[in-house]
C-alpha cells in the first residue's frame, strides 16, 4: 500500500465511511458492562454507549442527547438510576427510554407532550456480542452477524466462550495508523526478535495461513503451546489431539484481533482517532476460573501477556515514522511470511476503492 494510506487524514475519513460504518466492529467487552452501568466507547470516530439495564440486557444507544446532541456520558458510570444530560437535564434510562424534560414548557411540572415523548428514547445501534465482545454496525446493512462469524464461529467449535473467565483488560494509546496494528498483529515474522520471551525463531516458522472469509483470516501455530513457555496451572480445555497445542490469531475485518489457545484467549481492538494514533484495548481471558492459589500466578501471565504488547506499542510508532519516507513504498515482499499481511491491505483496498469510485 502506498504511505498516503497510512498517513493522510483524508484516507482515514473514507476509511471511518466505507469500512469501519458499514461492516461489524467491535467496540468493548461484555463483562465489563455491569448492571446499572454505562460504558463510552466509539466507532468510526461517532460516539456511542453500551449500557447494561437490571434485567441483564445489554444496549448499544448513540450517546448523545435527543434535545442538542450533547454527548450524554464521557467516562465509565455503574450503580446508574438514570441517564442525565448534563446540559439541560433530559433524562433516560438505562435501556434508553426517555423518561423526561424538566419545565419543558417554561413551566414547573410540564412535561413532555405524549405524542412526542414516545419518540424521544436514545437511538439503538445495531449489535451482537460474540466470546464477549461487543460488535455493532452503524449503516445497519451488513449481513447478519451469525451468517458473517459463521466460518470462524465452525473453527472455533470446540471452544466454549462460557469457560472464559476476563483476567485482566488494558488500554493502549498507540502512535501509529490503525492498519499497522492489524498487520503487526498479522506479522508472525517479528515474533522471535521482537518477542523473545515467546520462543525462538524456530517457533515461528511452523505456521499455517487461512482464510475463511474476505473478513475472517489470519493464522495458526499448531505446535504453539508446545514450542513456547507456558504456565503448568493454566485452566485448559480438553481439545482434539490435533489442535490440543495449537494456537490460532485471526483478524476480525477491520479492528478485531483475536487469538485462542487451550488455555487461553485475548481480544484486540482497536479504533483509529487520527491517521498516526489508535487508541485500543486488550482484553486477557483463562479458559477456567482462577483459584485462590493461582492469583498471584495469573497476575504474573497477565503482565506477561501485557509486556509483549508493550513491546508491540513500542515498535508500532517506527513503523509509522517510515511511512513518511518515500523508501517505505519500495519495501520487499517476502513470501513466506508476508501472505497474511498481504491479504489484509488487498482487503483494505477493496473497501477504498469502492468508496472513492
Amino acid at each position: 500500500m502506498k504511505n498516503h494510506h497510512y498517513t493522510a487524514s483524508g484516507v482515514l475519513e473514507s476509511e471511518r465511511q466505507g469500512i469501519f460504518s458499514d461492516g461489524w466492529v467491535s467496540v468493548g467487552l461484555a463483562s465489563a458492562v455491569e448492571k446499572g452501568s454505562a460504558l463510552p466507547v466509539h466507532a468510526a470516530g461517532i460516539p456511542l454507549l453500551v449500557t447494561r439495564s437490571q434485567d441483564g440486557g445489554l444496549h448499544v444507544f448513540h450517546n448523545v442527547c435527543r434535545h442538542r446532541g450533547l454527548r450524554l456520558v464521557a467516562e465509565p458510570c455503574q450503580a446508574l438510576r438514570d441517564i442525565t444530560c448534563p446540559y439541560h437535564a433530559w433524562r433516560y434510562g438505562i435501556s434508553g427510554d426517555f423518561r423526561g424534560a424538566p419545565y419543558y414548557s417554561g413551566s414547573p411540572g410540564t412535561g413532555v407532550p405524549e405524542e412526542l415523548s414516545g419518540k424521544l428514547d436514545l437511538l439503538p445501534v445495531r449489535h451482537e456480542t460474540w466470546f464477549d465482545v461487543v460488535f455493532v454496525n452503524l449503516s445497519g446493512t451488513a449481513p447478519p452477524f451469525d451468517e458473517w462469524i459463521a466460518p470462524l464461529a465452525e473453527l472455533w467449535r470446540c471452544f466454549d466462550p462460557g469457560r472464559l473467565h476476563l483476567l485482566s483488560t488494558t488500554h493502549y494509546d498507540l502512535g501509529a495508523n490503525w492498519k499497522l496494528v492489524c498487520e503487526n498483529f498479522l506479522d508472525g515474522y517479528h515474533v522471535p526478535f521482537v518477542h523473545s520471551q515467546a520462543g525462538g525463531p524456530e517457533t515461528a516458522t511452523h505456521f499455517e495461513n487461512v482464510s475463511l472469509s474476505r473478513d475472517l483470516f489470519g493464522f495458526i501455530l499448531p505446535r504453539g503451546e508446545a514450542d513456547k513457555p507456558k504456565p503448568g496451572w493454566l485452566p485448559r480445555v480438553d481439545l482434539p489431539d490435533e489442535i490440543q497445542e495449537a494456537q490460532f490469531f485471526f483478524c476480525l475485518f477491520p479492528n478485531t484481533l483475536l487469538a485462542i489457545s487451550a488455555g487461553w484467549f485475548q481480544v484486540i481492538s482497536m479504533q483509529p482517532m487520527d491517521a498516526d494514533r489508535s487508541l485500543e484495548f486488550l482484553g486477557l481471558y483463562l479458559m477456567g476460573e482462577i483459584v485462590e492459589d493461582d492469583r498471584e500466578a495469573a497476575a504474573d501471565f497477565s503482565a506477561l501477556m501485557n509486556r509483549i504488547n508493550e513491546q508491540d506499542a513500542a515498535i508500532l510508532p517506527e513503523l509509522q515514522a517510515g511511512r513518511y519516507s518515500p523508501a517505505a513504498e519500495h519495501g520487499s515482499v517476502v513470501a513466506y511470511w508476508d501472505e497474511t499481511v498481504g491479504r489484509f491491505q488487498a482487503r483494505v483496498r477493496k473497501d477504498l476503492d469502492t468508496s472513492e469510485a
